[in-house]
């Protein structure tokens, strides 16, 4: 426990939140004022530090440095696994908040980056009127999170007009900082934002692995235009695996708790089960997110990831150990997930 009485993950996730104030409303880490978030960040680690007699950034500027430099772990207690080896706040070559920063900056009732995706799809949801229009919006946004040339004719065609008429004010200009030499870069692993150049090569919002980044280019930044963070990174990243557990379950599945991002989809004994597809770095705050959803809707949730994420022993038993005591939560990848389903579904078909 900290010294003002809170956890350690909640001092961590205010830094979070901090930096993501600071990156989401300021071009440049070094204009003035911080946000009051940050500073009060600032406070609270100096301030644990000091009763821990242990070493403390000097200012915003060194608690930058060590979000860039430095594991979490080495400057604050952690639970054991909580984050895997390595992790920072911020990119140590690219200079922009990690999605590890992202997914702690949304954890507990202060939580701000996963929030504002749910309420901007609740709001979606309430303005499409109907779960196929508000499906068919949300697969655009999954789709395209950046749009590095617009084109007039394609977003008239019949099958996207009316999405885009419905999503279009989501949408808006590519952070100030981001364009390098008047190029917008984007990545087509993931579709995210991407910098062609950084002291380890490409990087993409994605981290995507060098094999599956791609860069595509736009010479007019003007005309680009980029959902917000929290849904390019908590709607359209884990999108793309969600598209693809759709695609194989067909029809059964549809939107349940539309802000959310949770499906439903009918059991063995015809009653309705929630999933969620995450596409997360970290394992212990994907838990605690998942469990706060899952008591948020009252019942069981199964957390479907990527098969590469499930694959790892360290990120199930990470997972698993981060959940708080009697959370309703499965774990479960894409393969495992959709092969029940679909065989729970030709059970129901022969009876």
């Amino acid at each position: 426990m900290t010294v003002d009485g809170s956890s350690d993950t909640e001092l961590l996730a205010a830094v979070a939140r901090g930096v993501i104030d600071l990156t989401t409303t300021q071009p440049s880490t070094f204009r003035l004022p911080y946000p009051p978030s940050l500073q009060l960040a600032l406070d609270r680690v100096v301030l644990d530090a000091i009763i821990r007699r242990a070493p403390a950034p000097r200012s915003v500027p060194e608690l930058l440095r060590w979000c860039r430099g430095r594991a979490p772990e080495e400057w604050m207690t952690l639970p054991r696994d909580f984050l895997t080896p390595g992790a920072r706040l911020i990119h140590r070559a690219a200079g922009e908040p990690t999605r590890t920063c992202a997914e702690l900056a949304s954890l507990g009732a202060l939580g701000v980056v996963e929030q504002e995706a749910e309420s901007l799809m609740a709001r979606l949801a309430d303005n499409c009127g109907s779960p196929a229009r508000f499906t068919q919006c949300r697969d655009f946004l999954i789709r395209k999170p950046v749009v590095l040339r617009f084109d007039p004719v394609e977003m008239l065609q019949p099958s996207r007009a009316q999405a885009w008429r419905l999503v279009k004010d989501f949408y808006g200009p590519v952070p100030s900082h981001l364009p390098a030499d008047g190029l917008v870069h984007c990545c087509s692993g993931c579709g995210l934002l991407a910098k062609a150049e950084t002291a380890d090569g490409p990087w993409c919002e994605g981290g995507c692995a060098p094999d599956e980044r791609k860069l595509e280019v736009s010479h007019q930044p003007g005309q680009a235009l980029v959902l917000p963070l929290a849904l390019r990174l908590f709607v359209a990243l884990p999108g793309r695996t969600e598209l693809a557990v759709r695609s194989r379950l067909g029809d059964r599945t549809g939107p349940f708790a539309a802000g959310l991002g949770v499906h439903q989809i009918p059991g063995r004994n015809g009653a309705l089960r929630a999933y969620q597809v995450h596409d997360r770095e970290q394992p212990g705050p994907a838990a605690l997110r998942a469990a706060e959803v899952a008591a948020g809707l009252g019942g069981q949730l199964d957390v479907v990831v990527p098969d590469s994420r499930a694959a790892s022993p360290a990120y199930r038993r990470a997972f698993d150990q981060a959940l708080p005591v009697g959370a309703r939560v499965r774990l479960m990848s894409v393969s495992e997930f959709t092969a029940r389903e679909s065989t729970d579904g030709m059970r129901r078909g022969h009876a």
